[in-house]
């Protein structure tokens, strides 16, 4: 997501089709699919070793963005409290360390998209100073140290964070949206497989959501510029390959579609903040309920998730 103010604004999760099985929040498992011997049989050894590496930066990228948008309001209470000069128990804000580790964890994993490992290493530095700040000012706060300095560090650091997410934010979005470009590239690909499969449910589930990705990431990026038409366009097709799903074990998902489908609506109507980030709290509901894709279809053979 590019252009976001990442103090105010939390950016959309960028599941895109499916992310790794325990990363909370995403719960469209792609894991399920590439499980599949059919689908298996498709990849080279070199392949599956860029999907096996790349799943470490899709779980870094996954987790960070839910979390960033479930508690997004809790963390944008929290910066302007401290801009306030208010006694906060804690500073709790976005897991920068957390998706540190992650990224580590990911390069060490071994090779996948050379252009991915070489934003990662360029995010890495500053993401490592954004985590030693965040750190400095919780544990100024939990040690109540704003008693004695009358919060001076507390706005010393915060402007030195401010900078810091300034160079943050376009890093961590060349990552996050190379992970997009990626995910999105094998998720149809897995589309066009699925169908010569005879998985038609799954198809059409993988495509729905390929659909509405884009569909919320153009309104995040381009909020009240939005092309409104394409937008109604793009919602009426996701909706009608969602109709052609008659497995009994998408209907929550295709339950929670509708009440997407009211929120684009809703935006497209009245294009502002409000709306906006309705479209991407139900997008989120859409993607992180749970299904299962050996029930979809009944050619698939059963899922056994494999551990990273």
């Amino acid at each position: 997501m590019r252009g976001q103010n990442w103090w105010s604004r939390i950016g959309l999760v960028m599941c895109i089709v499916a992310s790794v099985g325990f990363v909370s929040g995403c719960e469209f498992n792609m894991d399920n699919l590439k499980n599949n011997s059919q689908v298996k049989a498709t990849q080279s050894d070199s392949e599956k070793e860029i999907w096996r590496v790349f799943r470490f930066y899709l779980a870094a990228t996954n987790e960070f963005n839910f979390n960033s948008v479930k508690y997004s309001h809790q963390h944008v209470e929290t910066v302007q409290q401290a801009r306030q000069n208010m006694p906060l128990a804690e500073f709790k804000v976005r897991d920068y360390e957390r998706l540190e580790q992650e990224l580590i964890a990911a390069r060490e994993a071994g090779h996948s998209h050379s252009d991915l490992e070489a934003a990662t290493d360029a995010l890495l530095p500053v993401l490592h100073d954004v985590v030693v700040a965040v750190k400095e000012l919780d544990t100024y706060y939990k040690e109540k140290r704003y008693e004695s300095d009358n919060y001076a560090f507390a706005q010393t650091q915060l402007e030195k964070l401010s900078s810091l997410m300034d160079a943050f934010r376009p890093k961590y979005d060349a990552v996050d949206n190379l992970v997009n470009t990626y995910h999105k590239q094998e998720g149809e690909r897995l589309v066009k497989v699925m169908r010569n499969n005879g998985q038609i449910n799954g198809a059409n589930m993988v495509e729905m959501m390929l659909i509405y990705s884009d569909l919320v990431d153009h309104i995040v990026e381009r909020k009240s510029d939005s092309d409104f038409q394409w937008l109604k366009e793009q919602k009426e097709a996701a909706s009608g390959i969602g109709a052609k799903i008659t497995a009994a074990e998408a209907q929550n998902r295709l339950d929670q579609q509708k009440h997407l489908d009211k929120a684009i609506e809703d935006f497209i109507a009245d294009p502002r903040m409000e709306t906006e980030d309705a479209v991407v709290e139900q997008y989120n509901e859409l993607v992180s309920t749970p299904m299962n894709f050996k029930l979809l279809d009944s050619v698939q053979n059963p899922y056994v998730p494999e551990k990273l």
